[in-house]
């Protein structure tokens, strides 16, 4: 267990009152006991720039059981390796929950980039009681693109360069938007979230910027695996794929998506939620696509 497993799980005790063990930094087994989500207002640092958003994700799903609304500020890192970036949270897999009834209102308040961290972000979750189950197996007409390129500390033609390498790239597509935020910070990076808005879904890509990456590169890796997203004809894209599976399995009723690469990661969550959920997972070959349903 990490800093950053560490005040998740942590987090989420408080949420649901539960009774743990274990709940150290360097621990491998701990015995996590729920009790009842009554809402109410909590503060967690991770105290490094572990990841915000991984750390969130973990008490979405009580928070949104809870008696009462659920408010977190949460400090650590916004936009670090090897997790979702906020905007990837607040522009492609919330709006994709919302349809299963999830309501969660994002405010970041100081970006954090790797290694300082620094970062804040506020998140207001309302008590949904029950979720609806969410056919994504069209994901019909594109209605358009969008984006977000954000920089801390760096000079503005840094974002510029970023935003427009991805535009050039994009410029096949209708109705393509992306917008820039460069300011100073407490810590220093550049990161891009791009998605594809779809009539029943969104897919999105995001890219973090590097010590001798070019910005024109960030925002071309970024544009190349957002196409790539849509020339699959997936609903999900390998992130939000992972991340939905426990959503659905929580929700009464079918759900389904289709995605280019059920990935490694994607396959653990499924048997480690089966652990918990009593339900029939069904995984198949569509193609160049992998269907997951849960019925």
């Amino acid at each position: 267990m990490r800093p950053q497993h560490l005040a998740a799980v942590s987090l989420a005790a408080e949420i649901c009152d539960a009774d743990v063990s274990g709940l150290k930094v360097g621990s491998t087994e701990i015995r996590f006991t729920p009790g009842i989500c009554t809402g109410g207002e909590y503060e967690r640092d991770i105290g490094t720039a572990g990841s915000i958003s991984l750390v969130l994700q973990t008490c979405l799903i009580p928070a949104l059981f809870a008696k009462s609304p659920t408010i977190l500020r949460i400090k650590g890192g916004t936009d670090v390796p090897w997790s979702p970036p906020m905007d990837y949270l607040a522009c492609v897999f919330l709006p994709i929950i919302q349809k299963m009834g999830v309501a969660v209102e994002l405010e970041i308040e100081q970006r954090g980039f790797y290694p300082s961290g620094g970062g804040s972000v506020v998140a207001t979750i309302s008590p949904v009681g029950e979720l609806s189950p969410v056919d994504l197996s069209d994901r019909g007409e594109l209605k358009g693109i969008g984006g977000r390129v954000v920089c801390r500390n760096l000079p503005q033609h840094v974002a510029e360069r970023i935003k427009n390498s991805a535009l050039k790239m994009l410029s096949s597509y209708p109705s393509v938007s992306i917008e820039t935020e460069s300011m100073t910070g407490p810590s220093t990076g550049a990161s891009v979230v791009l998605f594809a808005d779809f009539e029943n879904t969104r897919v999105g890509a995001s890219v973090l910027g590097e010590k001798g990456l070019p910005a024109e590169r960030v925002g071309e890796m970024a544009a190349s695996f957002l196409i790539e997203s849509i020339n699959s004809n997936e609903t999900l894209d390998e992130h939000a794929s992972d991340q939905i599976i426990p959503f659905m399995f929580l929700a009464r009723g079918r759900s389904a998506f289709k995605t280019s690469e059920l990935t490694s990661h994607a396959r653990t969550n499924l048997g480690i939620v089966r652990q918990f959920i009593d339900r029939k997972a069904v995984v198949s070959e569509e193609g160049r696509l992998v269907r997951v349903s849960v019925e």
